[in-house]
């Protein structure tokens, strides 16, 4: 049952349907005022068979959270940045405006419920390798994840609730899930904010333990990923190896789209990206 009344999802269908700018206008600003649930519920109703209907609103929908986002992301810099999921939850509601935060939340809860139980089993309970073994196992065997080589460079590879869905994601994407559900089992990782391809790190209590979550939680060596600085043709840095803020987790992210979308000439798209991450390094 609609939290909104039938009457006024009937109304805001026929003030779609016009052509008058003043109209338009006042529909986005009562739009403004609506929470992602009840927008959600308003776009459920609408009828399945009226196509351009359904884009209109949707449109109109998008266009109104990616100007909100610009509030959203500054609150975000300035007072939630240690919630890393809150902020890749943010960049996916920039192509999915009525993005179910609480669905994907529960889904990285239930697997760390799962893994919280498998992880008990273990015959040597801090055995690092073991550790990353049962995490390796469960996502890149059981739930499928792996990285989206064939198509790299899709921009769904850069939001979460698709990279969920489709098990399939970046560099970046596939190390934050994994960060994620390592997050909610009290696990030593960290991100590794290497040039060109991002990792995660198990910091062991004698050295770190490099892991590459696109190659379906590869080990990989310091020398290993000094070789791959070497093959980009780079000097190597000790500081590749460090551990990103939150910020600049995010940052990332949304410089890959950025360069996607500059590449594929959404230039409006690129501009709000690059506004988002000119936000978060004020």
């Amino acid at each position: 049952m609609s939290s909104i009344p039938q009457s006024e999802i009937k109304a805001i269908g026929k003030l779609l349907k016009s052509s008058d700018e003043d109209t338009l206008k006042l529909l986005e600003e009562q739009l403004k005022k609506f929470d992602t649930k009840t927008l959600k519920e308003i776009n459920d109703e609408l009828p399945l068979d009226d196509i351009s209907l359904r884009k209109q609103y949707l449109d109109l929908v998008l266009k109104i959270k990616r100007e909100q986002l610009k509030e959203d992301f500054k609150n975000w810099s300035n007072k939630d940045s240690s919630d890393l999921e809150k902020g890749v939850l943010l960049v996916a509601s920039f192509a999915n405006p009525l993005l179910k935060s609480e669905y994907y939340s529960k889904l990285l809860n239930d697997w760390s419920n799962t893994l919280s139980n498998s992880l008990k089993k273990l015959k040597i309970s801090n055995d690092p390798t073991s550790i990353i073994n049962e995490l390796n196992h469960f996502l890149f065997m059981e739930l499928g994840f792996k990285g989206n080589k064939e198509h790299y460079y899709d921009p769904e590879n850069s939001f979460i609730d698709k990279v969920i869905d489709k098990k399939k994601g970046n560099p970046i994407l596939l190390s934050v899930i994994y960060l994620l559900v390592a997050k909610r089992l009290g696990l030593p990782f960290n991100g590794v904010n290497m040039p060109a391809h991002f990792l995660i790190q198990y910091l062991d209590a004698f050295e770190p333990i490099y892991i590459d979550p696109f190659n379906q939680g590869e080990i990989i060596t310091k020398s290993d990923c000094q070789e791959r600085i070497k093959a980009l043709k780079l000097m190597w840095q000790e500081d590749y190896l460090s551990g990103p803020t939150n910020k600049q987790i995010i940052a990332r992210m949304m410089q890959n789209l950025v360069n996607i979308y500059q590449s594929e000439g959404l230039f409006e798209l690129k501009e709000y990206m690059e506004y988002y991450v000119n936000i978060l390094k004020r």
